[in-house]
C-alpha cells in the first residue's frame, strides 16, 4: 500500500514537472519568435543605414549623380549590399506599394530583381531628405537654390499598427565631389 502511494505521488510530481517544462518551452518559443522578428527589423534598418552612410557624390557630368524622391533614391555608395563592398558602386533604393497584399516594400536594386530590405502593412511610407539646416525636402536636390549633391540625412517614415516610426541615416562621406584637375584648370586640348 505504501508503495502505491509513493508511486502515485511520484507520478503526480513528474506530471506537474513535465507540464511546467512544456509551458516553459512554449513561452520560450514565443519569445524567440519575437526576438527574431525584432532582430530582423533592426538588421533591415541597419542595411538602409549602411547604404546611406557610404553615399559618395558623383561628378556633375557623371551618370550616377544622387537623386531622391519620396519613393526612392539612387547614386553611388561605398557600402553597397553586394559583393563589391568598399568599392564605389551604383545603387537604387525604391519604396513601392504592393496593392495585392496592401504592403509597403523597401527594395534595393532596380526593376524586378530588387531585393526587399523591409516591408510593413498598409500604404504609409515615404523618404525625406534633410538639408544642412535640418529642413525636410520631398525631393533631392530641391528645385531652387544651390545645394550640395548629397543631403545631410535621409529619413524613411512609415506607420505600423497605427503608430508612426522613423529610420534616419546620414552619409559619412563628402557632400560635394572631390575636384578633378580638369575641374580646377578647365579642359585642355
Amino acid at each position: 500500500m505504501e508503495m502505491l502511494v509513493v508511486l502515485l505521488i511520484v507520478g503526480m510530481v513528474s506530471g506537474l514537472l513535465f507540464d511546467g517544462a512544456a509551458q516553459l518551452m512554449g513561452i520560450q518559443a514565443r519569445l524567440d519568435g519575437q526576438l527574431i522578428r525584432l532582430r530582423g527589423e533592426a538588421l533591415r534598418a541597419d542595411w538602409l543605414r549602411q547604404v546611406v552612410q557610404g553615399l559618395q557624390p558623383d561628378y556633375s557630368d557623371g551618370k550616377q549623380v544622387f537623386k531622391g524622391s519620396p519613393r526612392g533614391f539612387s547614386g553611388l555608395s561605398t557600402n553597397p549590399l553586394s559583393a563589391g563592398y568598399g568599392a564605389l558602386q551604383p545603387f537604387t533604393v525604391t519604396l513601392t506599394h504592393d496593392a495585392a497584399r496592401n504592403t509597403m516594400l523597401l527594395g534595393y536594386g532596380g526593376g524586378s530583381s530588387a531585393s526587399v530590405l523591409s516591408s510593413w502593412p498598409g500604404e504609409q511610407g515615404r523618404l525625406r531628405y534633410l538639408d544642412d539646416r535640418g529642413g525636410a525636402h520631398e525631393d533631392w536636390p530641391p528645385a531652387l537654390g544651390l545645394w550640395p549633391q548629397l543631403p545631410r540625412a535621409i529619413t524613411l517614415e512609415g506607420e505600423r499598427d497605427g503608430a508612426p516610426w522613423l529610420i534616419a541615416a546620414a552619409p559619412f562621406g563628402p557632400t560635394w565631389p572631390i575636384p578633378r584637375p580638369r575641374d580646377a584648370v578647365g579642359t585642355t586640348r
